[in-house]
């Protein structure tokens, strides 16, 4: 799989959270739109993604994702991209505070997921679980502390469409 192809499938990925969140938690929300952002790697960790209360918009860190594509097999991919869409979709739910919100998505990972399914281990041992190595520093040179680039997925939220149609 490359980036374009992840790009593609984003959105299929989001319709299953948001199934599987109205599911277990008997909540839903849409109109929320998908930004990929490089926000840069950092020794020790990084941020995989972001929703700003009261906004609309996730944020997903797009070099995780790139590194995370030539580093791990399809199935990591998606279960990491799973993993990140329902962590901010939750926060866009309500759940505010990051410990709350790791929290429900564990919840509701476990009682989607059988044990060993990389989408519970990411819930579990947090989003660093698939990145062999947190060693290092990436932090990308067009990265400007006074704003970075995004770019939205295109037919995100489908449930949304209708309302610009």
């Amino acid at each position: 799989m490359n980036f374009k192809d992840l790009k593609e499938e984003i959105p299929e990925i989001f319709e299953k959270v948001k199934m599987d969140v109205k599911r277990v938690l008997k909540k839903h929300r849409s109109g929320l739109t998908l930004g990929l952002v490089k926000m840069g790697m950092y020794k020790g960790g990084f941020i995989g993604g972001l929703h700003v209360s009261p906004g609309t918009d996730i944020y997903m860190n797009e070099t995780a994702l790139k590194i995370l594509l030539q580093k791990q097999p399809q199935h990591i991919v998606r279960a990491y991209t799973y993993h990140i869409l329902l962590h901010e979709y939750i926060h866009s739910l309500g759940v505010l505070d990051e410990n709350d919100c790791r929290d429900v998505t564990l919840k509701v990972s476990k009682q989607l997921f059988k044990k060993g399914d990389p989408a519970l281990i990411l819930a579990e041992k947090g989003i660093g679980a698939f990145f062999p190595d947190l060693n290092f520093i990436y932090a990308p040179p067009e990265l400007n502390p006074r704003g970075l680039t995004v770019d939205y997925i295109k037919d995100f939220d489908k449930e949304s469409l209708s309302y610009f149609s």
